[in-house]
């Protein structure tokens, strides 16, 4: 038998609906009984009696996902939940069936590659030196000048050398942190008073601004690659564009950034109508079903958020049901795969949002892939773990999830979990 870790990571498994009574049976059966799980199973007298193969998974700490009516694991991504699947592993292993092997890595590559951005394979990633990795690492933390990039460019073969974790390169890692910067910048001059620590405050964070825009524009002397992405996918232009800032864009585009579907993605987030407007001139072609939701779950105090929702909407036409392909992580939480817009609203307490869209049509009981309905997203955790979500109630939430029952969302639809709005609420409040 091989190594139970070897079979969690990278890929996807799928456990065919025919085969979950089982998969079930064999989980209540061996268990409680296993030494390591029974001390960290906090609810042993509900993972015992549920007769839902997704709630025995919450129960273990383990997120679903579900297509048709087979359930697919995925990859345990940390959190404060213990990762079990090692040891329960066993349980199940033979009724669950791999996907094409690093199907998690490969569906986030067709996703870019449906979106027009071509993502490098890990394979190609070769380790820098530690001289390399360093200089990068430390980037924001410091000046750095153009003879120390220019002794790394030589002993490295390429300006676009790339640290050996997040596969950033210094260009990538100079857009990061000024986008970072700029924000802090922002924030410090809203800051009301006057006094001496305020002052300071402000003129520090004006300093540092002032390091990242420097060494933004010593590694844009050396001609980097425009196009270059770190892990996750994500560009210069995006970065940059995420910041909000025009001059921020404008100064990539001057060096060759192309405007792509990652870029509008990034207007979105930042909430700036005048960005989107920007970058959406002349690329149509890249306006995705996903602009609306990433919109949608913004952090609802921003004050642009609804304006930017009317303009995807009535201008741009994006539609108020469109599915997300894949999971969105916010600072609220996780959208699931197949949300909607609705739903991203309802998980960021945004009542404003909530009643734009229910007027423009958006169906309050369209369930995500998990079977959740906007009304379940009210709760912050559409999927229970014993440890609680990070996620927690903001002021509207109690005018949302009136609004959502008074258009006739119910309490008592269940996920595939078996768990309903009621239930999530409940579990929030434990």
């Amino acid at each position: 038998m091989q190594d139970a870790s070897s079979f969690i990571q990278p890929g996807t498994f799928r456990i065919r609906q025919a085969d979950q009574a089982a998969a079930l049976q064999n989980l209540q059966r061996g268990c409680p009984k296993h030494m390591v799980i029974a001390d960290y199973l906090k609810n042993p007298e509900e993972f015992a009696r549920t007769r839902y193969l997704a709630r025995a998974f919450e129960l273990l700490g383990m997120q679903c996902d579900v297509d048709g009516g087979d359930l697919l694991l995925v990859p345990f991504e940390g959190g404060e939940s213990v990762d079990l699947s090692a040891y329960y592993w066993d349980f199940i292993e033979d009724l669950a069936h791999e996907e094409t092997p690093g199907s998690m890595a490969h569906g986030t590559k067709v996703a870019f590659h449906e979106a027009g951005i071509d993502v490098e394979d890990d394979d190609e990633h070769h380790e820098v030196s530690q001289e390399a990795d360093d200089f990068i690492r430390g980037m924001r933390d410091r000046m750095i000048t153009v003879a120390e990039l220019d002794a790394l460019i030589a002993s490295e073969g390429s300006v676009d050398f790339r640290d050996n974790y997040d596969r950033k390169t210094p260009l990538l890692e100079a857009c990061e942190v000024y986008r970072w910067r700029l924000s802090q910048h922002a924030a410090a001059q809203m800051e009301e008073g006057d006094d001496v620590e305020g002052r300071e405050a402000k003129a520090s964070a004006a300093a540092e601004l002032a390091v990242q825009a420097h060494n933004l524009q010593t590694v844009l002397q050396r001609q980097p690659d425009m196009a270059a992405r770190n892990r996750d996918g994500t560009d210069a232009l995006a970065l940059a564009a995420e910041s909000g800032s025009v001059d921020f864009v404008d100064q990539l585009l001057a060096h060759g950034a192309t405007v792509n579907a990652g870029a509008l993605q990034g207007a979105v987030q930042s909430l700036s109508v005048n960005m989107v407007r920007k970058l959406a001139q002349g690329y149509a072609h890249l306006m995705g079903p996903g602009l609306l939701l990433h919109a949608c779950v913004a952090y609802s105090a921003m004050p642009t958020k609804l304006a930017m929702v009317r303009y995807l909407v009535q201008d741009l036409g994006c539609d108020v049901n469109a599915r997300a392909a894949s999971r969105i992580q916010d600072m609220q939480g996780t959208v699931g795969r197949m949300a909607t817009p609705l739903m991203a609203a309802a998980l960021a307490d945004d009542l404003a949002v909530v009643q734009y869209l229910i007027a423009a049509g958006a169906d309050v009981h369209a369930v995500d892939a998990y079977g959740n309905t906007a009304l379940h997203y009210c709760s912050g955790q559409t999927w229970v773990s014993e440890d609680g979500p990070l996620w927690f109630a903001l002021d509207e939430n109690p005018k949302v999830t009136e609004l959502l029952r008074q258009h006739g969302a119910d309490d008592s639809a269940t996920n595939v979990a078996g768990r309903t709005p009621a239930d999530l609420f409940a579990s929030r409040r434990a």
